[in-house]
């Protein structure tokens, strides 16, 4: 099936920022596809068939990877095959001038530290950015939301904090999955990028700078090197690593190769960099 007329699941409830990533990437690559939306992030990957796309963040500006997205990735045989990057903002609104509470996607929570901070105020943690929104119109009490700046609330709401984040100009990076295991065609003069992860099922002293060796030697620039622990046992870490280049490449292809001797790999793909 072509992957431009495939459905594209991602985060809901509406008006979350998975949904504009989705709506982006549609026009920006001129797909026909449909977007549907899940509840989690396991619900999205879960969904993800040979007819139908993942779209979820990967990485945020201020805040890092993703880590339960980089787990999901190393128990699911999933490609990547596009990236994109949007811009995101925080407002803080509430019905009380003098709120007593603050509802919070844990997300956008770690985005917002210094605002909250300065409000000095207990922070609930929600599903969604949609549902602190939710929850705010439906207290009676003195409350406070962090809500998508893009989102129009209702005249009942007060803007407390126009702009909430840490970082003015935060992004994050999503990532569209496919269950197809086709690598898009290399082309020359477009920027593309790979990512792959290193399974821990040999380890031994000196093992990740071996591997890392084996980019370093041939001049493949690491775009981002995150550990995540194995759940075994403390002590063994899996490496997902973004870099740039396209396995159709003679020395990427040569890099795998070599990096496939040394550990067990999880290949997630090439595609064009956002």
């Amino acid at each position: 099936m072509n992957s431009a007329t495939m459905d594209i699941v991602t985060l809901g409830p509406a008006g979350t920022f998975s949904e504009l990533a989705a709506q982006d990437l549609i026009k920006n690559k001129g797909l026909t596809s449909s977007i549907s939306l899940a509840d989690d992030l396991f619900s999205v990957i879960e969904r993800v068939t040979p007819g139908t796309l993942g779209l979820v963040p990967i990485e945020n500006l201020s805040e890092g990877f993703v880590s339960p997205v980089v787990d999901h990735l190393v128990r699911h045989p999933l490609q990547i095959i596009a990236e994109t990057k949007l811009p995101v903002a925080f407002k803080i609104v509430a019905n009380h001038d003098s709120p007593e509470h603050l509802w919070a996607q844990f997300v956008a929570a770690g985005q917002c530290r210094q605002c909250i901070q300065s409000m000095s105020l207990p922070v609930i943690h929600t599903n969604s950015n949609s549902d602190s929104l939710h929850k705010l119109l439906r207290c009676k009490s003195p409350a406070a939301a962090i809500v998508p700046a893009h989102i129009d609330c209702p005249t009942s709401l007060k803007v407390l904090h126009k702009t909430a984040a840490d970082i003015e100009h935060n992004e994050t990076r999503f990532i569209l999955l496919s269950a197809s295991q086709a690598n898009a065609n290399y082309e020359a003069n477009i920027k593309w990028k790979s990512s792959v992860i290193l399974v821990d099922d040999n380890d031994h002293p000196g093992l990740l700078v071996d591997s890392l060796s084996v980019f370093a030697s041939r001049g493949i620039n690491l775009t981002s090197i995150v550990s995540r622990p194995t759940g075994g046992k403390f002590g063994q870490y899996h490496f997902f690593i973004d870099f740039d280049g396209h396995s159709e490449q003679p020395h990427v292809k040569q890099a795998l190769e070599q990096l496939a001797k040394l550990n067990q790999i999880r290949w997630l793909g090439s595609y064009k960099a956002a």
